[in-house]
């Protein structure tokens, strides 16, 4: 039997205090819960649709199977299922996948009537997902364009057989505007950008490089309407990037997945339930355009988009924020499957055996009495090994129950390898001569990796200016005044002397600025020059690492402001799984808890605030850097007239008490955006111990190159960055003996926190 509505809330506060919940936020999470619970019940229908395996017939008969198949798409709509079910409550019988060979044109079709129209009832919540190709079709009896995506079974019409076997957006449009409900949401991880390949750098590219010509039966074409613009989709439309721009899929070891759906399910597993969908959209968005730059801008539309307190898939989740879910458990061995949805993707690439996590001991358990039981110590789970999202763990201690599959589970220990490499790609249009001299001179470097950019995840790539993309059908291109949108960043003719140089670029070839020179020269001469920005590749990944927003139990909130050109608050990032309670922020309304600022301008002067809820002293170091791969660094300033032995003292005395009052940094009440970078990153860190050796390689800097009071251009921010990593395992292993390990960072979430905020700058 299942609990009931009393016991489970008796229950919910018991397990939310043995993971460590202090009372207020116990009361916030149950008060979300009971108002969730006493919601109308209405069914949830999903329609799931992810296609890999397609044959060259369907996308280009020029190229190789394995060059024309996705990786990413059946691993969608797995991520999308476990959210659905574990997350937003969905019955798994009420949701249906269609995958690889399943998901031919006519079943597509008959799902989309037969499991949404015919069963989707008012008040009902509909959910459509499609991850696979996308493309442009020109039906030739309208001489017209239309936008489309392709089945499994999908064709490039022929002479011969000259139909259309596409499923066109208007028909899918036509046949979602007649369900009964409005609660629909619709998720389309798929491009129509006609870019002429099937590859952007090391990412893939997720529409079809021709724009065929062919006819649609009459039957078909009378129920078309007049024209594709101007057009309201049913619902809400998230797409994964606007019609002018690439949809890519990236590979992390062990998986690929499509940008935007990654983003988007690890956003909705990390979020508070009361979280609006606008500010899990932009979020999302912001995490993409980190992984592909300006070729991928998602977009959120629909004829529902202008309401106001839109939430995700029109629903509020029944269940707490999570990093994974316990998916199989064995009692004889005592071990847990699981998955890690949850995780960002640059940490999950890491996770090693021995991290831990703690299970929600009490979500999922049943019982016939109201009464509860008393709250059990949360139950441990040591990871044994990992293959992309998805882990097998020991369950720690003989007295320990094993858990339940459903239940919940919440980092504890992050565990990283020291050894972390920055992987290099060659890009496949260099010559053989030129990838064997790169391969030999990237082998001497101790912290590179390099490989075929075809051939595993990389950091970046090395290899020539591209060349300008070029669309085998230029009308297919939207029009602004006349003129044909180019998205990418490197779209227009290089000079002469810069194609012939080698410089480094983002996986989707967008150009690391400052890494080409005007002249040739040879592959090792080059690979030596770009060294220095080699490492600062190396520190930002390493910076990364230590995100942990989500995840930390230290009380801590970071507020973002203007000073210039007027005074206003951008965004605010916190912590929220710490034991002692935030308050509530008072935001403004365009503002919201963890959502990305606005854009930046080239001359906004920037202040940080921060605050400290944890009860006890933190210290804090904040790094920032930018697009040119430029670092900058800042410290509680003590006067250089201290000897050192002096300095590293009272840089302990100026740790951030406990305080109710946000405290601005000291000397940066004034910070001047970076001229000429796109973007500018900076990490708030924080620790309940000091950072030794952090501030001991800061205080060697060069300080005559200071851009202004308070803040240190880092010369080696690679040291800079595995200092920083040191101290945090030094801190971890003063708070907790038993993760002593020397070979590996093993990290404990009450010791430490990383706040991070990424601004664009326009």
């Amino acid at each position: 039997m299942g609990l009931g509505r009393r016991a489970f809330l008796q229950r919910l506060s018991l397990t939310l205090g043995a993971l460590g919940l202090g009372e207020a936020a116990v009361s916030r999470w149950t008060g979300q819960y009971q108002q969730a619970l006493a919601q109308p019940t209405h069914r949830k229908l999903a329609l799931l649709i992810g296609i890999d395996q397609y044959s060259p017939a369907a996308i280009d008969p020029a190229l190789a199977p394995e060059t024309v198949a996705l990786r990413g798409a059946v691993t969608d709509v797995e991520l999308q299922r476990e959210l659905l079910i574990y997350r937003f409550g969905f019955q798994p019988a009420d949701i249906v996948t269609l995958t690889n060979g399943a998901a031919t044109r006519e079943r597509i079709l008959a799902a989309v009537e037969g499991h949404l129209n015919q069963q989707a009832q008012a008040g009902d919540v509909v959910l459509l997902h499609f991850s696979g190709y996308g493309s442009q079709v020109r039906i030739d009896q309208a001489e017209e364009l239309r936008r489309s995506l392709v089945p499994v079974d999908g064709f490039l019409p022929t002479e011969e057989v000259p139909e259309l076997n596409d499923v066109l957006q208007d028909d899918l449009r036509g046949r979602l505007r007649s369900l009964k409900t409005q609660q629909i949401t619709t998720l389309l991880d798929a491009g129509y950008r006609d870019l002429g390949q099937v590859r952007w750098g090391t990412l893939r590219v997720r529409s079809r490089p021709a724009i065929p010509t062919g006819v649609l039966p009459e039957s078909v074409l009378a129920t078309l309407p007049a024209a594709e613009q101007g057009l309201s989709w049913p619902g809400l439309l998230l797409r994964a990037a606007s019609p002018d721009r690439l949809v890519l899929e990236g590979s992390w070891p062990g998986f690929s997945v499509g940008a935007f759906t990654y983003a988007l399910t690890q956003t909705l597993w990390e979020t508070l339930p009361s979280t609006s969908l606008q500010v899990v959209f932009n979020r999302a968005a912001t995490q993409v355009q980190r992984w592909t730059g300006p070729d991928q801008q998602p977009e959120l539309t629909g004829k529902q988009r202008a309401e106001n307190g839109l939430q995700p898939y029109h629903l509020t989740p029944l269940r707490p924020q999570a990093d994974g879910l316990i998916t199989g458990a064995s009692e004889a061995s005592r071990t847990v499957s699981l998955w890690l949805g949850g995780l960002p993707a640059d940490v999950l690439r890491y996770l090693q055996p021995a991290s831990r996590l703690v299970v929600d001991t009490g979500s999922s358990a049943s019982t016939a009495t109201d009464t509860p039981d008393p709250a059990p110590a949360p139950t441990e789970l040591v990871v044994q090994s990992r293959s992309g999202p998805t882990a097998a763990a020991l369950v720690s201690g003989e007295q320990a129950a094993v858990p339940e599959v459903g239940q919940s589970v919440y980092e504890q220990v992050r565990v990283l390898p020291r050894a972390i490499d920055l992987v290099v790609a060659l890009d496949t249009n260099l010559g053989r001569v030129e990838r064997v001299d790169a391969t030999s001179a990237l082998s001497g470097i101790s912290f590179v990796s390099s490989a075929l950019a075809s051939e595993q995840p990389a950091d970046c790539l090395f290899g020539h200016l591209p060349k300008p993309a070029v669309a085998t059908l230029t009308a297919a291109l939207p029009e602004t005044n006349g003129a044909p949108v180019l998205a990418t960043s490197a779209q227009t003719d290089p000079e002469p002397a810069l194609d012939r140089s080698y410089g480094l670029f983002a996986p989707n070839r967008t150009l690391v600025p400052g890494t080409l020179i005007a002249r040739g020269e040879a592959v090792k001469t080059a690979v030596n020059r770009l060294t220095p920005q080699l490492r600062s590749q190396l520190a930002m990944k390493l910076l990364r690492l230590t995100s942990n927003r989500y995840n930390s139990q230290l009380a801590v909130r970071v507020a973002l402001e203007t000073t210039y050109p007027e005074e206003q608050l951008l965004a605010q990032g916190e912590t929220l799984r710490s034991p002692s309670p935030l308050p509530k922020a008072r935001l403004p309304k365009r503002v919201a808890v963890d959502a990305p600022p606005l854009q930046l301008n080239a001359d906004s002067r920037l202040r940080y605030r921060i605050s400290n809820y944890s009860g006890q002293d933190l210290y804090r170091v904040l790094v920032s850097f930018d697009s040119r791969g430029q670092f900058l660094a800042q410290v509680p300033s003590v006067p250089e007239s201290h000897p050192v032995e002096e300095r590293q003292s009272a840089l302990v005395d100026s740790s951030i008490v406990p305080s109710s009052t946000p405290q601005m940094l000291p000397l940066l009440g004034d910070w001047g955006v970076p001229q000429s970078v796109s973007w500018v990153e900076t990490y708030v860190i924080f620790s309940r111990s000091p950072f030794p050796k952090t501030w001991e390689l800061l205080a060697q800097e060069d300080s005559s190159a200071t851009p202004q009071p308070g803040l240190q251009r880092l010369d080696q921010p690679l040291k800079v960055a595995r200092a920083l990593l040191a101290d945090l395992h030094d801190g971890s292993v003063a708070y907790d003996p038993t993760l002593a390990a020397t070979d590996q960072y093993s990290l404990h979430s009450a010791c430490w926190a990383s706040l991070s905020f990424r601004c664009p700058v326009r």
